[in-house]
């Protein structure tokens, strides 16, 4: 194996453990925890990789190498009591490694039995197995170390179509980049997961040319705030009006600095923000203009059976009690049953429901948290297409007779129900395929008794006590009832009508994919969704060190087109949303000037740095804990540039200075 790939994991290892302590920086390479093919774990004991090119193994603890393993060759990787075990060809060529192991190859390196897209998963960069947190499980963590820019190539077109266009991509890579670099302390041995939990990413096989020039066209550029990073969250469709952040994920989370650049935004100036349900009902059941109008979630309908909804929320209220999402807490003995009423007693900023209330025979209950709700109202494997909804209860249409029933008790308790003078329908009697509409238990004639169901509207006064309806079901079967114990009757139905796609907080990526369509510029689109933010580089650190090491941020710009906007729209005059669209087009088309920005608080006695190639000394005397700006615009080229910094001499070795870029317009 060349000496090139060893020196490039060495440095990848370093580069990553010093990311690690200065959280700020950005990641030069990153660690991603690669999942199965049904993205249920993170965990194996056995795995096979195939390179594309000649490998070499590497077991980090012991420093044992297995060199020149051929391309196409199956390496299988085993753990048992915890210690690694490399098979190829049948022979075990290494035995009680403690790893990590790592599988390093100048082409990609395929996972057996791994499919993205339906198909085989190859990866660049290397694989690196390592015992799962907490050790002792005889489980490992696939690992694939890579560089940023090779990783974003692998997310940007499976979390954005394609089609949506180059401007579109540039936001989502920008966003996808801001994302991958946050600080996080929930994974113990890689930096971001490969599924919907983080990014998707789906490795080399998935890359597309158009999606790759975005990544490469916007390379070291962030969404900055107060110079920090944000917190770049997106989702596909924000239904016109985006969320705060505090609403959906909690104030409790001080961790993140960009709050105040995830504040809801509305596409449509005239629109309003809608508070009340009628208001909201208005909203969600009218196409109201807005950038993600094209998507096919922009505004949705579902609709629940109320037995289906019953049976549904007794199994997600559990679910959700268990994350400490309902209370009073869902026990084990808990159903819905005999449900009532389902209410929204609190909403953000844009609509979103934070809290619902449920109200039913077997007990009253609240849902908290906007994916706890989304979750608990699940149509089949899907859960709530968006937290942004009314609800409508259906009620039967025709009062249908009670026909006489006797309900028997475990202890021989008979009760007599006698009709309410209300005539059973015809039709009622003749179509038993329809029963279910006329409050008739299902695939059951008319005539024949059922003493599990009450199926009648009782006036008030021959209504049954609780407990004797109660006492009426058998153990184990769905509680089916059609009137209240009051004797009222119960909802047929419930109609769910909202607008949006996922959690709604930053940017829509249908609202990007339809602005840049419009000739919106990828960094209006970004400041659209990300209140008050700027495009930039990452600050980065400057220090005194032994290595006369360089400190480099790559940079890229393209002065050959005016501003980031590609051309307005022929359409724009009979746009609805003429006024915002012309707006945005209007920021993006500005000439951009690139501001090189020095932190000098730390009071350095000496700073030099380049440009490209011009060499620049600056005097920082008189100015002490202030900041240096600099145009250097014309010093850029088209493409690629380097902004490099000397490390501070060795008389400053206790100090340290942070550069980074604005682009101003």
């Amino acid at each position: 194996m060349k000496f090139l790939v060893y020196f490039l994991f060495i440095t990848a290892f370093l580069m990553n453990t010093l990311q690690t302590y200065a959280m700020t920086e950005q990641k030069d390479v990153i660690r991603v925890g690669l999942s199965n093919s049904g993205f249920s774990t993170f965990e194996f004991n056995d795995v096979t990789i195939i390179p594309a090119d000649a490998a070499s193994i590497l077991d980090m603890a012991s420093g044992a190498q297995i060199k020149d393993v051929p391309k196409n060759t199956e390496i299988r990787t085993l753990m048992q009591n915890n210690e690694f075990f490399v098979v190829i060809n049948g022979k075990e060529l290494l035995k009680n490694a403690k790893g990590p192991v790592v599988i390093m190859s100048n082409g990609k390196l395929g996972i057996k039995n791994l499919n993205r897209k339906g198909n085989p998963a190859f990866y660049n960069g290397m694989i690196e197995l390592k015992a799962a947190y907490p050790q002792g499980k005889n489980k490992f963590n696939i690992i694939n170390v890579l560089d940023l820019q090779t990783y974003l190539k692998g997310v940007v077109p499976n979390e954005m179509p394609v089609s949506f266009g180059l401007n579109a991509l540039k936001a989502q890579a920008v966003a996808a980049r801001n994302y991958a670099n946050r600080p996080q302390n929930v994974y113990k041995n890689y930096d971001i997961c490969d599924s919907t939990a983080c990014q998707v990413y789906y490795g080399a096989n998935s890359e597309n040319p158009l999606s790759d020039r975005a990544v490469e066209e916007t390379e070291g550029i962030f969404a900055l705030y107060n110079k920090e990073p944000i917190l770049a969250l997106y989702s596909s469709t924000g239904g016109g009006i985006t969320e705060n952040y505090e609403a959906v994920y909690g104030s409790g989370n001080s961790f993140y600095n960009s709050k105040p650049c995830l504040k809801s935004v509305k596409d449509n100036n005239g629109a309003g923000y809608p508070k009340t349900e009628e208001e909201l009902k208005e909203f969600y059941s009218n196409n109201v203009p807005s950038f993600d109008i094209k998507s096919p979630r922009h505004r949705w309908k579902v609709n629940f059976d109320r037995f289906e909804l019953e049976e549904t929320l007794t199994k997600t209220l559990r679910e959700q009690s268990l994350k400490a999402l309902v209370y009073p807490a869902f026990g084990e003995n808990d159903e819905v049953w005999g449900l009532e009423d389902i209410k929204v007693t609190k909403r953000g900023e844009s609509g979103k429901a934070l809290e619902v209330e449920i109200r039913s025979m077997g007990g009253n209950w609240r849902i908290k948290k906007e994916l706890g709700i989304r979750r608990a109202f699940k149509k089949g494997k899907s859960i709530l297409w968006s937290g942004n909804f009314v609800v409508e209860k259906i009620m039967p249409q025709e009062p249908v007779d009670i026909l006489k029933s006797d309900i028997k008790s475990e202890n021989k308790l008979e009760t007599k129900v006698e009709p309410a003078g209300v005539k059973i329908p015809e039709k009622s009697l003749k179509n038993t395929e329809n029963a279910d509409k006329n409050n008739i238990l299902e695939n059951k004639k008319p005539e024949e008794k059922d003493e599990n169901v009450i199926f009648s509207f009782l006036k008030p006064e021959k209504a049954l006590k609780q407990e004797a309806i109660i006492e009426s079901f058998k153990a184990g079967e769905p509680k089916k009832i059609y009137q209240n114990r009051l004797g009222m009757p119960l909802p047929q139905s419930f109609s769910f009508t909202g607008a949006g796609f996922g959690h709604g907080v930053g940017m829509s990526q249908y609202g990007a994919g339809y602005l840049a369509s419009q000739g919106v510029g990828y960094d209006a689109i970004l400041k659209h969704y990300y209140s008050g933010i700027t495009l930039g580089t990452m600050p980065k650190k400057v220090s005194y060190n032994n290595y006369n090491q360089n400190y480099v941020q790559t940079l890229y710009i393209n002065n050959a087109e005016k501003g980031t906007a590609g051309n307005l729209s022929n359409s724009i005059n009979e746009n609805p949303l003429k006024e915002e669209i012309t707006a945005l087009y209007n920021a993006s088309k500005a000439q951009a000037k690139y501001i090189l920005n020095i932190d000098n608080e730390k009071k350095p006695s000496h700073i030099e740095f380049y440009v490209n190639k011009t060499r620049f000394n600056p005097s920082v005397k008189g100015l002490y804990g202030k900041i240096i700006t600099m145009d250097i615009t014309k010093y850029l080229e088209n493409g690629k540039n380097t902004i490099t910094f000397m490390p501070l001499i060795e008389a400053d070795k206790d100090k340290t200075v942070y550069f980074w870029v604005e682009i101003e317009k």
